[in-house]
């Protein structure tokens, strides 16, 4: 019974060396072969040495995977390509970009500079023109000689409507070449208000309109640039004034310790959706059979916005074709500003 179970133990060991040996055999290919796929994930693409290709099951493996590296790898260079020739345009059509916007720019910096030099050259004589006229006019009027006044005035309305579009023209180019700051001081808002509004009166009344106006200021003096804050003011009146006919104008000054807030609505013609759009670029007016009638470079707007945003400014605007428009500017106001109230 000994003897049996020694040879059968025998047996069992002779066995298991031999499975051992075939699974080992068996294992080392395929342990080999999930190794070269891992580096397949880090885009390591080996392909399986032929070493590996011991048994047929392991050999089609091997096989079946080889073709899909060669695949996989011919995608990657083509896509590598086509990255590199991709990289290639865009730097160039960035390049050809970049030096088209400095050409833009230079040339815009150049037309800036040329307006401003050729309206100063312009608004020289004109101002002349304008004085002579005026003490001409004068002096025939003192002398008596009315009927001789008529062209007089004519020559001084039309120099001074010249000159006003040869100043809006220069207003724009300075800014444009940013040859505009600010000059801030002690500015009573309501009395700078009450002057705007004076000034737009007659305007606004010629062309039958009714012209309101409503201030409320938590203080008395601000510091700020009043001369640009009374050109915008003017701005929006004066287009108020000229785009309404028998309506009503209704401009509300207000500020606080944080907000200077200007407002201008009217009942006018309005301005469409579309217009909206384009009516603060420069020498742009409001699109229409009607509007067509109204003078002026279309720079109000445009000179409105800039200054706006050199005093750090929004400008809102809600409007309606044939209803009217509603202009809104809002200027942040700091602790500072309020200093010149004491």
């Amino acid at each position: 019974v000994i003897r049996n179970l020694i040879i059968g133990s025998l047996y069992g060991i002779a066995f298991a060396f031999v499975f051992y040996l075939s699974l080992s055999r068996l294992l080392k290919p395929i342990n080999r072969l999930t190794e070269v796929m891992g580096l397949s994930t880090e885009g390591n693409y080996t392909k399986v040495s032929e070493d590996i290709q011991s048994s047929l099951e392991v050999s089609k493996i091997s096989t079946a995977y080889n073709h899909m590296i060669s695949t996989l790898a011919d995608r990657d260079r083509l896509l590598r390509n086509q990255r590199d020739l991709l990289e290639t345009e865009v730097a160039l059509r960035t390049n050809e970009l970049v030096q088209a916007r400095d050409t833009a720019l230079q040339a815009n910096q150049h037309k800036s500079e040329f307006l401003a030099n050729v309206t100063h050259e312009l608004r020289t004589p004109l101002q002349s023109i304008l004085g002579y006229a005026e003490v001409l006019q004068e002096t025939l009027e003192d002398e008596g000689f009315f009927d001789s006044t008529d062209d007089l005035k004519k020559i001084s309305n039309n120099a001074s409507h010249l000159l006003q579009l040869i100043n809006g023209i220069l207003d724009i180019a300075k800014i444009e070449a940013g040859q505009v700051s600010l000059d801030s001081r002690a500015t009573n808002i309501e009395k700078l208000a009450v002057r705007a509004f004076e000034t737009i009166e007659p305007l606004a009344k010629k062309n039958g309109n009714h012209l309101a106006i409503h201030t409320q200021c938590d203080a008395d003096d601000i510091m700020i640039d009043g001369t640009k804050l009374y050109q915008i003011m003017i701005n929006l009146l004066g287009n108020a004034a000229k785009f309404t006919r028998d309506g009503n104008i209704t401009f509300e000054v207000s500020c606080t310790t944080k907000q200077l807030s200007i407002s201008v609505k009217d009942t006018g013609i309005g301005i469409s959706e579309e217009q909206q759009k384009l009516v603060f670029e420069p020498f742009r007016q409001v699109d229409g059979s009607e509007s067509r009638e109204f003078v002026g470079t279309g720079l109000g707007l445009t000179i409105t916005l800039q200054l706006t945003k050199l005093l750090n400014g929004e400008i809102d605007l809600t409007s309606q074709l044939g209803e009217g428009s509603h202009f809104t500017v809002n200027i942040p106001l700091s602790s500072k500003q309020h200093t010149a109230q004491a």
